[in-house]
């Protein structure tokens, strides 16, 4: 595979200065937002060898969360989550990771915590069946996480590996995005694009780091529109980009984040619908959020 070494970083960028040599060099990538001279760690990805991605939030100072699975319809716009749409739903209260599997198979997953797949072929703690890696969701993002309250609750960037890419976002990074004119916060969201091993001819590299050109068809702030990603530089066998904006939303809490997964099928051999399922993690927790249950159960494995 050659990536070329471009002369620059637009969407016009046809002008090659040389080679690179540099590709995929790295086992772990970590997302973070500088704020005036500042540098706050907020996400990390890094690859394993059956092919799969996972994402880890480890960054924030609570770790009290609220996991629900949800049913929904894609369409333009922000949307309301109902009680009535709300699956399952889980509270935990240590660390865990987000994987995506080559298959498809999404969910959290990490030490102590509940998750797998049933003998029926429904995942067991949350988890759906969304489109392999090989041929990913490619009308949207395939993870999304939105973050606010940086500089009160995540850990600060201190010092860097070798073996590790550090994608530092400033403000100048982030895209816009009106969603509710009647909101009037602050908050960060980082949508996680996944290509085709094809894609990787169209990485090029502008100043050390490596970027890919994208046009998103359905945006609806801007139809048509061409944006550069960053691209996370982790041993997978696809690319898996950054799209960064930055959103109106106000949060009950000071600092927190969301992540949430892709849309698919609840169960292994059921097709996916136009109703799909998808998961969030909501750290931390808090009263307004849409729960069913007064105490859902713990997303903890428990030993018989």
């Amino acid at each position: 595979m050659v990536r070329f070494i471009m002369a620059y970083k637009s969407v016009n960028s046809n002008i090659i200065l040389g080679q690179s040599s540099l590709i995929k060099n790295y086992k772990r990538t970590v997302v973070c937002i500088k704020e005036e001279d500042t540098i706050y760690k907020v996400i990390a990805a890094s690859s394993s060898r059956d092919g799969s991605i996972n994402f880890f939030f480890p960054y924030c100072k609570r770790k009290d969360a609220f996991v629900f699975q949800h049913t929904h319809i894609y369409k333009g716009g922000s949307q309301e989550i109902k009680p009535t749409q709300i699956r399952r739903e889980f509270i935990i209260d240590k660390e865990c990771k987000l994987s995506i599997h080559k298959s498809g198979f999404v969910q959290l997953s990490g030490n102590g915590i509940l998750s797998g797949i049933e003998w029926n072929g429904k995942p067991k703690g949350v988890g759906i069946f969304s489109s392999p890696l090989s041929k990913p969701v490619f009308s949207g993002p395939t993870i999304g996480f939105q973050c606010w309250g940086v500089n009160k609750g995540f850990k600060k960037l201190i010092s860097r590996k070798k073996d590790v890419q550090y994608i530092i976002l400033d403000q100048n990074d982030f895209h816009p995005r009106m969603i509710e004119h009647r909101k009037d916060g602050h908050s960060y969201t980082l949508e996680f694009w996944v290509f085709p091993k094809e894609a990787n001819e169209f990485v090029y590299e502008f100043k050390g780091e490596p970027f890919i050109n994208h046009i998103i068809p359905n945006y609806i702030h801007s139809p048509g529109a061409i944006f550069v990603h960053q691209v996370l530089d982790i041993k997978f066998d696809g690319v898996l980009c950054i799209f960064p904006l930055l959103d109106p939303w106000k949060f009950d809490s000071d600092y927190g984040f969301i992540i949430g997964s892709p849309g698919g099928s609840d169960c292994k051999y059921r097709r996916m619908k136009k109703e799909k399922h998808l998961f969030r993690l909501v750290c931390p927790r808090v009263n307004s959020l849409p729960k069913v249950k007064d105490n859902p159960p713990g997303l903890e494995y428990k030993k018989n």
